[in-house]
């Protein structure tokens, strides 16, 4: 292999290092107007999770008075 083809493959692979990049922006897609789908905000998800995190305690306290 000669030093010319190495140094071929490793430019190439530097200018395909945008791929992560790339990656990137499909994250940010879900977070669009645009995005198909049921759009929630930080806030409900918070109050959700959290509504449910407080249900399971009480239920587990309610099971233990019940025993």
């Amino acid at each position: 292999m000669s030093g010319r083809a190495t140094t071929r493959r490793r430019a190439g692979a530097a200018a395909g290092g945008g791929a992560a990049a790339g990656g990137a922006s499909n994250i940010l897609q879900f977070y669009t107007d645009d995005s198909p789908g049921l759009q929630v905000g930080p806030t409900t998800v918070l109050v959700a999770s959290l509504s449910f995190v407080g249900i399971v305690v009480l239920l587990h306290i309610w099971g233990k008075f019940r025993m």
